[in-house]
């Protein structure tokens, strides 16, 4: 999960990118949205990328906890891949924010 929002390592494209987002606040397309409410969604991006990367961490160990078992961890991995949608959704407004093109996901490595 982490390696697929590219939150996994500080070589991973998007890891700590909050920063790299909000210097370039005075690049915001105001036919958009104005520069404040770019502030606003790239702290719900950061937001939602880190509660995905602590889900994906609890969910490895949701077996291994004392009432745990795979129900558990099948129920982590739903909250998961919610947050990753979410978090994806929000990836796209910044770059719609920016007049950025959209990419398709990188085909993962082999």
């Amino acid at each position: 999960v982490q390696e697929y929002i590219g939150y996994k390592s500080i070589d991973d494209p998007l890891f700590k990118a909050d920063k790299i987002m909000l210097k370039g606040v005075s690049l915001v397309d105001e036919s958009v949205m104005d520069q404040e409410d770019y502030v606003d969604l790239v702290e719900r991006f950061r937001e939602k990328a880190d509660q995905t990367s602590l889900l994906a961490y609890t969910s490895s160990w949701g077996e291994a906890n004392p009432n745990g078992g795979k129900e558990v961890v099948d129920e982590y991995l739903e909250r998961t891949r919610e947050l990753v949608m979410e978090t994806e959704g929000l990836l796209r407004k910044v770059l719609g924010a920016l007049d950025l093109e959209i990419l398709e996901p990188s085909p993962k490595k082999v």
